[in-house]
């Protein structure tokens, strides 16, 4: 089992990247066996979030524990598994279905 965060991303004026949803309804995490079910779950769980947002990010993370007894930390374990891939959610109006962006994964290079 591998474990994701899925993060709920929003468009505020003014802005130019897209934000975080704040609050605890801003991220959720879960378990799922590999990417597929990952997708599978976020599409049979997180629907009405994904819907009502400009984008979702679902990323692998690991859950540690924290230093000292204090609480759990996220980490990125993406290196451990080398066909991992962030990816970017919309909702599809049309279909009514969630469509994996791969577009916007693209690494660029931005200008100062």
């Amino acid at each position: 089992m591998r474990k994701y965060i899925i993060m709920f991303m929003e468009q505020r004026i003014g802005v130019k990247r897209l934000t975080q949803i704040p609050g605890p309804e801003g991220q959720a995490w879960f378990e799922a066996r590999d990417d597929d079910d990952a997708l599978a779950h976020v599409s049979a769980h997180f629907m009405p979030q994904v819907r009502s947002c400009v984008r979702a990010e679902l990323t692998s993370m690991a859950i540690m524990p924290g230093a000292a007894g204090g609480p759990p930390r996220f980490v990125d374990d993406s290196l451990e598994n080398p066909h991992f891939h962030e990816f970017y959610i919309r909702y599809n109006p049309r279909t009514k279905l969630l469509d994996v962006d791969f577009e916007s994964t693209i690494t660029s290079l931005l200008p100062a």
